[in-house]
């Protein structure tokens, strides 16, 4: 995994959705999470695999006092972390758990696991889970209204990288040169290249960012500014767009090796799904259980 989420988590937000959350998780993953941790006995020992900044060790503490530990491959954020309550510990790959055999009563993970090597990370969990111990996995699923749109602006992303590359770095340099006379042919020509490929996925061509990179340039004509620093930044973010996007996608495909493993070395589970409570679209696939004696 790249150090993107490093950059992301020392930004300070509290959960891996940006300011669509901007305290904690709302809604039915935390009203999942709520009565989970009310199974919980009193100052368990709990391990959250993936734990960012901390969001799921704090809602799970709402009640109740927990011996909490969270663990990332990324680095967090010092101040977020400590606020939160619980040992943090930041550059520590679920594969390979810093932990003794049974140290944990429970186990818990939210958008985490699946994007890990799933057969050494589940064997690693279950390793440091006690016999009977209990575990709760919230993952992506390829069809929730988390990863459905992001798979599509993930296509036009790569579309837009291998497509209008070229005709954007010649735009550009006609606006450093200011030879304002060839440019609407260039805008012309991206922009038809998008009506003609995405007459029915706008949404998902506004998710790369292009057309505001177009009107900003567009509006910008004029003015003495270093347009290739700005093309520069524009591809940057789009490189780092397709590499997380990829991620997702990817993580969410894996989700079902996951649950499937997880079922095979449990001794009882649970699975399901999570709807949004605001407009009741598929949010997640969960699994709960117990660890085999």
């Amino acid at each position: 995994m790249s150090d993107h989420w490093t950059n992301y988590w020392q930004q300070g937000h509290l959960t891996s959705f940006g300011n669509g959350f901007k305290n904690n998780y709302k809604g039915s993953l935390q009203q999942f999470w709520y009565r989970f941790a009310d199974k919980l006995e009193e100052n368990s020992a709990v391990l959250d695999v993936g734990t960012g900044n901390g969001a799921l060790i704090q809602l799970i503490q709402k009640d109740k006092q927990l011996n909490c530990f969270g663990i990332d491959q990324a680095k967090v954020h010092p101040e977020v972390s400590k606020s939160i309550g619980g040992t943090f510990l930041s550059n520590t790959a679920a594969e390979n758990l810093p932990f003794n055999d049974g140290d944990f009563s429970c186990v818990v993970a939210q958008f985490s696991l699946e994007y890990s090597l799933i057969n050494k990370s589940i064997e690693e969990v279950f390793r440091v889970l006690k016999g009977e111990g209990v575990f709760a996995f919230v993952c992506h699923h390829p069809e929730s209204i988390i990863v459905k749109p992001n798979t599509l602006i993930l296509a036009a992303a790569n579309f837009v990288k291998k497509n209008t590359t070229s005709t954007l770095t010649v735009l550009v340099s006609c606006l450093d040169k200011k030879e304002l006379d060839s440019i609407e042919g260039y805008f012309d020509e991206i922009e038809t290249e998008i009506k003609n490929n995405f007459k029915n996925g706008s949404d998902a061509m506004l998710g790369t960012n292009l057309p505001a990179f177009l009107s900003f340039l567009r509006k910008n004509k004029n003015n003495n500014i270093d347009f290739r620093k700005a093309l520069s930044l524009f591809l940057n973010e789009l490189d780092l767009l397709i590499l997380r996007l990829t991620e997702l996608v990817n993580a969410a495909d894996q989700s079902a090796t996951l649950l499937k493993k997880v079922k095979a070395i449990s001794m009882s589970y649970e699975e399901g799904t999570i709807f949004d409570n605001k407009y009741d679209g598929l949010l997640a696939t969960y699994i709960i259980g117990k660890s085999v004696p």
